[in-house]
């Protein structure tokens, strides 16, 4: 179930140089999309490699504006169901 970033939700941690996701992400995956080059949006988190993602949760568990949120496996939660 690797981490993404709800876009709308997601401030960049108020333009600080680190976002919380990118200061606890143990595997180093998340970024913060400066200019928007990314095409995630200008001063956005997102996750650089899903594939990688440790699925540890710290992100989800640490975003100040509850911004990060796991997608679920389809044998898991089938028909779009979510876990909380």
């Amino acid at each position: 179930m690797p981490s993404y970033v709800i876009t709308e939700k997601c401030d960049g941690c108020k333009g600080q140089d680190r976002t919380a996701c990118m200061y606890i992400c143990p595997n180093d995956l998340m970024v913060l999309d400066m200019d928007g080059s990314a095409g995630y949006g200008e001063m956005k988190a997102y996750n650089r490699d899903p594939q990688m993602c440790w699925e540890c949760m710290c992100c989800v568990k640490l975003c100040p504006q509850q911004a990060m949120d796991v997608r679920g496996y389809a044998d898991f939660m089938p028909l779009g169901a979510s876990a909380t």
